[in-house]
């Protein structure tokens, strides 16, 4: 009798797969790395969009209501009805409710009382044109012309 050593089954141990060699070539993380840069620069590049356009609108939105406020300042119409300006304070949802685009609402609050100011400014200088107080009792008060 001759042995085969076809005939008898391997040790356990013989179907394992060899230990990687600890100073061998390490497997390249270079895609993965790529996708983590990627990422991080596409979620850098939205914050930067979204900041700078919200920063641009606060912006926008302070540059309007100074020059609302120094335009009327000395208006007497406004001045009997309000007082001193304290606050002026632009009215998204309401000018955005107008159909013309050089009507805006601003809420204004003075030492006398406070009120919704209608302001139609012109198209080529932004100078007011024309301005109404509504008041909290719905008064509506002509300020300009």
């Amino acid at each position: 009798m001759s042995w085969d050593p076809k005939s008898v089954a391997p040790p356990p141990y013989a179907a394992q797969a060899p230990l990687p060699d600890p100073y061998g070539p390490r497997r390249s993380n270079g895609g993965r790395a790529l996708w983590l840069v990627l990422g991080g620069g596409g979620i850098l590049l939205l914050l930067l969009c979204c900041g700078g356009g919200a920063g641009l609108l606060v912006t926008v939105r302070n540059m309007m209501t100074a020059e609302v406020k120094s335009q009327l300042r000395d208006n007497a119409k406004l001045r009997e009805h309000v007082g001193e300006l304290e606050t002026v304070e632009l009215d998204f949802a309401g000018s955005l409710a107008e159909d013309d685009d050089n009507t805006f609402k601003y809420n204004v609050r003075g030492s006398k009382g406070r009120g919704e100011l209608t302001v139609i400014e012109s198209d080529d200088d932004e100078t007011i044109v024309e301005a109404t107080l509504r008041l909290p009792d719905g008064t509506k008060v002509p300020i300009l012309p």
